[in-house]
């Protein structure tokens, strides 16, 4: 049944988009700016749900992305010292930002690019009895294919059906904050954060409304 609904969606999706930005390539053109927000199968969008701003043209768009959010999640630690189980609430915090561009290839289809810096947080960090504040960032350029519609009355809608990442660079910061630190908990700390690769999504949308 999910299924079915879902390919119903996809449907009335690519209905709209024909039936109502035929000529998304002026309505492109005669617009200076827009603003719209991006969310998709992507673990950034989905955790920040960033904000758009873009200066679309007939050929080329370039754009500015931004946003913020916060994880929560519950995990059992180990304290080697004391030999006691505790469950512990771990809060991370993402953030989003980046500089893109797009290049269209007729009247909707597109390639994405852009540049971007992603961080990752983890405030009150516990293993084994140790806690920590871990900050991890990576650069990276994106890139993928999608297709997007302008509408006559100044709406819009992208959907880039894949879009993947090549790490530029990471760097990762480990902050002991109580506890008896170890090689063994330190070693756990900073691998935390640095076993994550470049990031990739599919089906990501953007939505929004230009002048």
């Amino acid at each position: 049944m999910k299924i079915k609904i879902s390919m119903l969606g996809l449907s009335l999706l690519f209905c709209g988009g024909l039936a109502f930005a035929g000529d998304s390539a002026s309505n492109r053109k005669d617009q200076t700016v827009r603003l719209g927000q991006k969310s998709g199968i992507h673990l950034m969008y989905a955790t920040s749900t960033p904000f758009v701003l873009e200066f679309p043209g007939e050929d080329w768009t370039l754009g500015l992305t931004y946003g913020s959010g916060k994880y929560d999640y519950s995990y059992t630690d180990y304290n080697s010292a004391t030999s006691a189980y505790s469950i512990n609430t771990q809060s991370i915090n993402f953030s989003t930002q980046e500089i893109t561009a797009r290049y269209y290839i007729g009247n909707s289809f597109n390639i994405p690019l852009g540049y971007a810096n992603y961080k990752i947080s983890y405030p009150d960090w516990v293993y084994s009895g140790v806690t920590y504040d871990i900050e991890y960032s990576i650069t990276q350029l994106n890139y993928g294919i999608g297709n997007e519609w302008t509408y006559d009355w100044g709406g819009y809608l992208g959907v880039d059906w894949y879009q993947g990442g090549s790490k530029l660079s990471d760097e990762v910061t480990v902050t002991l904050k109580s506890g008896t630190e170890t090689t063994t908990t330190l070693a756990k700390a900073t691998t935390t954060s640095t076993d994550i690769a470049a990031f990739a999504g599919v089906f990501v949308m953007t939505f929004g409304f230009g002048f």
